[in-house]
């Protein structure tokens, strides 16, 4: 019996399940599902607060992060994909696992690598994907449209790495 999700956003796009792993893991899991995606969970060392950027075409709140491009690691495409579109440099983000997505348009199963990196005295810049940014408590209540997906996997991340 298939499982709920664990979130689904207005799109109809669904998280379907969040797994901690390392790189082997990951390796086994893009083997069976396409991986096309890296995405950072970025944290302020001081306050504990999580970056999210407005995607300039979504508009919302999404977490940075993109596609990895051919013969690139995720964690490769995790870096470039945060300095691109926020300014923070992080050489070595720390693979905390991956999320796992039912998408709707077009229908697919898709995975997506979970990076974590923690800065002190980050300055993040907007780009233009990500407009404008955000340090945020994930699951709190905002004014803005905010990602839930990326939402529960910043959530996810911090409770992860909080021990």
């Amino acid at each position: 019996m298939p499982t709920a999700p664990i979130a689904t956003d207005a799109r109809g796009d669904s998280l379907i399940e969040i797994v901690r792993t390392d790189s082997a893991g990951l390796s086994e899991a893009s083997a069976r599902t396409p991986c096309p995606l890296a995405l950072v969970v970025v944290v302020d060392g001081h306050s504990g607060r999580v970056l999210f950027g407005l995607n300039r075409w979504r508009r919302s709140f999404e977490l940075p992060g993109g596609m990895v491009e051919n013969d690139e690691s995720c964690k490769s495409a995790a870096s470039r994909e945060l300095q691109e579109e926020t300014g923070i440099t992080v050489p070595q983000p720390r693979l905390l696992g991956y999320a796992y997505f039912g998408l709707t348009s077009p229908p697919r199963k898709e995975l997506g690598a979970i990076f974590f990196a923690r800065v002190f005295d980050g300055v993040a810049t907007p780009s233009d994907e990500l407009v404008e940014l955000a340090w945020r408590v994930p699951l709190t209540a905002s004014d803005s449209p905010v990602s839930h997906l990326d939402d529960v996997i910043a959530a996810w991340a911090l409770e992860a790495t909080a021990s």
